[in-house]
């Protein structure tokens, strides 16, 4: 067989039958013929190159193999794909092979070399090719093969590896233990400040690893929790893990740095039945316990435990707390037994809070059995306000639903008769508490009342779109419980409204009935409503087939009835019933093929729907003729005055024939060149241009050059989407200095993708030498992230290029960051430090995680060097990053502390506090943190109530204690030594007021050790009480500043009401030369006041001074308390 006679047999033929008749060439040639035809393919263009592959794949004899090999480096970008897929998967080319062909092949074929040798689980390539690549291309290329290796591999180079590995889950799922194992060696080391970035990377890994070893997932979450809960990718694995050790998990979800995520782990429902299914008495209801001041997570948890359960559970829950005087959420009363609901409701109606308030005795009141409070919430529904009347209506129907008795629900909707002359807001209300009763409450009983009350609802004059809306969720609800449940005098009801509500306009919408019904149970349900389908038929009426259709979904394509029904639909009277029933005719797989000729039989002009063209593009290929040629005969969809370009996803065109691709491409630039086509449309159509398979670059270039610029755009972004992207790369970087960079840009960087890197100098080196700015910038991110041979001399020349622009510069310094084993990127680096504010920044993108161990010694003793930059935004900046990097540099808290001490700086102390504190907290800056805090406060004062500055010392003292503070509540355990070391240095009150904030209180004598401190002043011992008092968890605000001391007191006005600040400073001076404390506190409650509203002038800074030095304590006290300016 020669290749022409094989093209012409397969070219009619539909896809699948087109693979099967290549994969029998198998057996149906002999080696030899077979290795002819392999040859006659291969001289081919892409698409036959395409089918040879294909042949060889199915053969994979000698000959097959050697041709698939051949075809790895294959100009044609999705021919080289396929060959590198399939050199994997059958081994055509040796680790040898391969390693030469891995030194200069594009990003593109290594990332797909490295996917395949992934799935196919070859770890004797991975293997050998870590080696070679690691040397090319760098750790983060070699970390892609990782997941592939076998296990003592992957325990060998792991360690080293783990800052560049690209995919954690991955790895996690293959070698689980190897991953556990550096987890657990990373978490050992790793300083406190980075645990929140590593379990963020590292945690879908550690996800997929639970499955394998539970228990040492546990280990590592007892051992490494962070405040803000575990990470986002091991929280739907928190059920997994309570399986296999509730108690341990019980136990490390009560520890106090977990209870403040307990509320948002409980919402997932398999952490919740599994805590209370497998838990021994009394630990679920500590866990009750813990959450019982959040409603929410308090309902979520009751609901998991059987109802006989609960009251007994929410009694040990609620130990310790005298319920008497409670009012209980309804969300809570609701999940109650119902007669302790009863009980709980009697209980608060003999509140006084609830008592006065009538509304809420009524919301209370619904909460009774329903005998005790029917006659009540009647009575509301005759009040003469509609508004009250709805609500009564809204309580006495929920009031009966929770009773859950057909009977009980029965009575109340007795109350629905007088809803017929009602104004709409009335039923509408009526109705939204219908909708969300009890599934399966409904019954075929209830049908006469809901008959008429939908009727009624419908006649009504002032009937709203709301309304019909709450109509058809009612009807479409007790459509669900009557089919589920086999009631067919229920569904026979819903059916006779829906069909009333779909003559109002309503669409038909009976929810999902796959999730709700037996297996087996959608034929007799269908068969049932024949009668209602064929009816409908007759009327031309199909939405009920519909909604069937959808809400059985795939399990109605075996329903002979209902595809009858579908079957009559397709010759509807309407387009639109037309265009739905095809959508679901078409749905079954097994059976679209052979359906779709049908459609196209009943209409010609149907292949323009976007449903039909899927089918026929991607099964039915045999028909895709007259839709390619643009020749499709007019119909109903369809008028012949118009050319048709059909949408095609990219995996599409993969299934047709060269002939089918080229007369699509004939068809694209027909409407692509088309002067009286929108422009949008002619964008549209040289974009799909790119996405034909076998596409030269040439059949974009025309359109490189178009006026227009949406055309002009879409043609740069599909020449990178071409098969040979590499082709115009040149092309691309040629538009990245206009007014398209844009475009041209992230296209430049897809092609780049598909060049060999040793090709990208010739192309990037012009560009960088001459280009313009932007495409010099792109230039040099190429060249570093392609490790182009001589990368490093290339960027270093353009650094040391003088006149160098400060943009380009700039994008150098970011890519240095990729070439820290090189000299060439340490020194630029290290330049840039010290250079210009844009440069320096650059230099502090990294976090110390994605940096080789090796290097992050050197790269922290960069950013040390930032910190001490004289530019103020540079060295903010820094001292951000140095609490991550600290652990690398010995210098890193000794800058920090003398960032923070230093009164110089005055923009940048807090962020050298916040970076000290958190040093401190993983134990790097406690001596350093405490001489700082004993350094400033034995200190003198440089600044007393002067124009800009005031009491600087003062102010940083009491940042610290707030930074101090603010760590403690996140990591308590940890807190302890660092509020130790510097509790002696601290001046009263201020030790007094951080060991309130953090007080202790599961320790004994933590209070009286409190109350022994010399605190000081009266003012001062009552704000350490108002600490205690929020750390107990009061509720009331406390007075932090001597206005709200004096105000209490009633001794001066607000601040609104205060006269001219001029008419007060003599009153205020009068009353701070007397002695006693009353006058000293009004004095500082007016300078307080009246200060800033003058500007803090020479007077009352000379007031304050005065103040300051009272002779009493508590105003001096005070006075201090007042700022003329914010550190």
């Amino acid at each position: 067989m020669h290749a022409d006679e094989l093209l012409a047999e397969i070219e009619p033929l539909t896809y699948r039958a087109r693979c099967a008749r290549l994969a029998a060439l198998r057996t149906r040639l002999d080696p030899a013929e077979r290795a002819r035809l392999l040859g006659e393919l291969g001289e081919r263009g892409a698409y036959e190159r395409s089918l040879g592959l294909f042949i060889a794949a199915a053969a994979r004899d000698e000959a097959a193999l050697d041709h698939i090999a051949a075809a790895v480096g294959d100009a044609d970008a999705d021919v080289a794909a396929t060959a590198i897929g399939a050199s994997v998967r059958l081994g055509a080319t040796d680790a040898a092979a391969l390693a030469a062909f891995l030194r200069d092949a594009p990003a593109e074929s290594r990332a797909l070399l490295y996917r395949a040798v992934r799935r196919h689980r070859r770890a004797d390539l991975a293997e050998s090719l870590l080696g070679p690549v690691r040397d090319r291309w760098g750790d983060r290329e070699a970390a892609a093969l990782l997941p592939a290796c076998g296990a003592e591999a992957v325990d060998r180079l792991l360690p080293e590896l783990s800052y560049a590995v690209p995919n954690w889950s991955t790895l996690g799922h293959l070698h689980p233990r190897a991953m556990l194992d550096q987890a657990e060696r990373e978490l050992a080391e790793l300083p406190r400040q980075l645990r929140r970035v590593w379990w963020t990377s590292r945690g879908p890994g550690l996800a997929e690893a639970v499955r394998h070893f539970p228990l040492r997932v546990i280990g590592l979450l007892e051992g490494y929790w962070e405040p803000t809960g575990p990470s986002s990718a091991l929280v739907p694995k928190m059920g997994v893990l309570i399986a296999a050790a509730p108690e341990r998990m019980c136990d490390l979800l009560l520890r106090p740095d977990a209870r403040p995520s307990l509320g948002r782990l409980l919402r997932a429902r398999s952490v919740r039945e599994r805590l209370v299914r497998l838990l021994p008495e009394p630990r679920p209801a500590e866990l009750l316990r813990a959450v019982r001041e959040d409603d929410a997570a308090l309902v979520l948890l009751l609901k998991a435990f059987p109802p006989a359960r609960r009251e007994p559970v929410f009694d040990a829950a609620m130990a310790g707390i005298d319920l008497s005087a409670r009012e209980l959420a309804p969300a809570v009363l609701d999940v109650l037994p119902l007669a302790r609901r009863g009980r709980e409701a009697h209980r608060m109606l003999g509140l006084r809070k609830v008592a006065d308030d009538p509304w809420r005795t009524l919301e209370v009141t619904a909460f009774l059995p329903y005998e005790q409070a029917a006659d009540t919430l009647r009575e509301v529904t005759r009040r003469a306000d509609a508004e009250e009347r709805g609500r009564g209506y809204e309580l006495l129907i929920a009031c009966a639903g929770r009773s859950r008795d057909p009977e009980v629900f029965t009575d109340a909707l007795g109350a629905l008769a007088r809803l017929r002359n009602e104004q709409d807001p009335v039923r509408q209300r009526a109705l939204r508490v219908l909708t969300a009763v009890p599934p399966g409450l409904l019954r075929a009983g209830h049908t006469a009342v809901l008959g008429r009350f939908v009727e009624d609802a419908l006649n009504a004059r002032d009937l709203s779109h709301q309304t019909v809306h709450a109509l058809s969720r009612l009807v479409a609800s007790a459509f669900r419980q009557g089919a589920s449940r086999g009631d067919r005098d229920l569904t026979a009801f819903a059916l006779d409204a829906l069909g009333t509500l779909a003559d109002r306009g309503s669409g038909v919408l009976i929810g999902r009935l796959d999730d709700c019904l037996r297996r087996g149970d959608e034929h007799a349900l269908v068969r049932g409503l024949v009668p209602w389908l064929e009816r409908d038929s007759a009327r031309d009426e199909f939405r009920l087939t519909f909604a069937l259709a959808t809400a059985l979904g795939r399990r109605g394509d075996d329903v002979p009835e209902l595809q009858a029904a579908l079957e009559s639909a397709l010759h509807a009277k309407r387009d639109s019933v037309i265009t739905r029933a095809i959508e679901h005719w078409l749905r079954p797989s097994r059976t679209r093929a052979e359906r779709v000729e049908h459609v196209i039989g009943v209409d010609r002009s149907s292949v323009v729907l976007p449903t039909v063209f899927r089918v026929l593009a991607t099964e039915r290929t045999d028909l895709l003729g007259s839709v390619l040629s643009g020749d499709i005969p007019g119909g109903r969809f369809w008028r012949r005055s118009i050319t048709f370009v059909p949408y095609v996803a990219r995996p599409w065109p993969r299934r047709w024939t060269a002939a089918q691709r080229a007369a699509y491409l004939r068809l694209l630039h027909r409407a692509a060149t088309d002067r009286s086509v929108p422009e949008r449309e002619r964008a549209r159509a040289v974009r799909l241009i790119g996405d034909v398979p076998s596409t030269s670059a040439d059949e974009l270039r025309r359109y490189l050059r178009a006026r227009e610029p949406l055309v002009r755009r879409a043609a740069l972004t599909a020449a990178a989407w071409t098969t040979s992207p590499r082709s115009v790369l040149g092309d691309l970087l040629a538009h990245v200095t206009g007014d398209d960079a844009h475009v041209a840009g992230y296209a430049a960087t897809r092609a780049a993708r598909f060049t060999p890197p040793s090709a990208l100098p010739a192309a990037l080196a012009p560009v960088l030498a001459e280009g313009k700015i932007t495409a010099r910038k792109e230039a040099v991110r190429l060249i570093a992230h392609h490790r182009v041979p001589g990368a490093g001399g290339i960027l270093g020349q353009a650094w040391d290029r003088e006149g160098q622009h400060r943009d380009v510069r700039t994008a150098i310094v970011s890519a240095a960051r990729q070439l820290l084993d090189l000299p060439v990127g340490e020194r630029i680096l290290t330049e840039a430090v010290a250079g210009s504010r844009d440069l320096a920044r650059q230099v502090l993108g990294a976090a110390p995680l994605t940096v080789e161990p090796r290097h992050r010694a050197r790269y922290a003793g960069l950013v040390v060097n930032a910190a001490r930059s004289a530019d103020p935004a540079v060295r903010g900046e820094a001292l951000g990053w140095l609490p991550s990097w600290a652990s690398w540099s010995p210098e890193a808290t000794g800058t920090l502390a003398a960032r923070f001490q230093d009164l110089t700086e005055t923009a940048t102390w807090r962020i050298a506090l916040d970076g000290l504190v958190a040093c401190a907290m993983s134990g790097d800056a406690r001596t350093e943190l405490r001489d700082a805090v004993a350094a400033l406060a034995t200190a003198d004062e440089p600044a007393d109530a002067e124009p800009e500055r005031d009491l600087p010392l003062a102010q940083r003292l009491d940042a610290a204690v707030t930074a101090l503070a603010r760590a403690a509540r996140a990591d308590r355990d940890h807190a302890d030594p660092v509020l130790a070391a510097v509790d002696d240095v601290l001046p009263e009150p201020l030790g007094a007021l951080l060991a309130a904030s953090t007080l202790r209180w599961d320790r004994p004598g933590t209070l009286a050790a409190l109350l022994d401190r010399p605190i000081g002043s009266t003012f001062a011992i009552a704000e350490v009480a108002g600490v205690l008092t929020r750390r107990a968890g009061g509720t009331e605000e406390f007075a932090s500043g001597p206005a709200r001391y004096a105000r209490a007191a009633g001794t001066v006005p607000s601040s609104a009401d205060m006269p001219d600040p001029a008419d007060v400073l003599p009153h205020a001076t009068a009353a701070a030369g007397r002695d006693d404390l009353v006058a000293g506190a009004a004095a500082v409650a007016l300078v307080q006041a009246c200060g800033p509203r003058a500007g803090w002038s020479a007077p009352w800074r000379g007031l304050l001074r005065r103040l300051r030095a009272h002779p009493h304590p508590d105003v001096s006290y005070l006075a201090r308390r007042v700022r003329t300016a914010t550190e």
